[in-house]
């Protein structure tokens, strides 16, 4: 950064930033023709390399190759003389579905059995309970005693009601006097 002073104040200037060469985007710095050169060239070293390998293996280069054809391999002769074996995957179908994916299928499956053989018995069974319980017969002293007991509740209900009458009578007694009593003398007064 430079920093330039004037009479009273400070400028800060930030460096220069670099100048880069602006390149069009249409201009293409390699021909076609430069393109098919430089693939050619790459091609011609790959080879080479790939000789030179069979070439240092020496006594196993020189022994024929025993080349299995069978359905899952393709080979592919050269001009040259050369084979090219192309080796096919089989055909694997447990990895075409994922594990989950079987586990979540068989569960789904066995749910909906377990439900369309479980509802028609979970449906017996309630129904055998609800039997069990509506015929369960009452013994002849429990009967006799749930009849004397009821007795008695109809009887307290009665006192009770009778109770609740002669209160009220009592109050409304008291609320018509009410007045008259003040006209009463208290035993201060006397």
């Amino acid at each position: 950064m430079q920093t330039q002073t004037n009479q009273a104040r400070t400028a800060v200037q930030p460096p220069a930033a670099p100048k880069t060469p602006r390149t069009d985007q249409s201009e293409n710095p390699l021909s076609r023709e430069d393109v098919q050169n430089l693939r050619d060239q790459i091609r011609q070293s790959i080879r080479a390399q790939i000789d030179a390998e069979t070439q240092g293996r020496g006594d196993a280069a020189s022994q024929p190759v025993v080349i299995p054809t069978g359905p899952r391999n393709i080979v592919i002769r050269g001009p040259d003389g050369k084979q090219t074996v192309v080796s096919v995957p089989s055909y694997d179908a447990k990895h075409l579905i994922p594990p989950q994916a079987v586990d979540i299928s068989i569960a789904f499956f066995v749910m909906v059995a377990a439900i369309i053989i479980g509802l028609p018995i979970a449906r017996a069974f309630a129904r055998r309970i609800d039997r069990n319980t509506s015929r369960a017969p009452v013994a002849p002293e429990l009967s006799a005693q749930l009849g004397q007991l009821n007795q008695a509740v109809d009887a307290i209900a009665l006192e009770v009601e009778r109770i609740s009458e002669g209160q009220r009578y009592t109050t409304r007694l008291l609320s018509e006097q009410g007045p008259a009593r003040h006209t009463l003398t208290t035993p201060a007064d006397r």
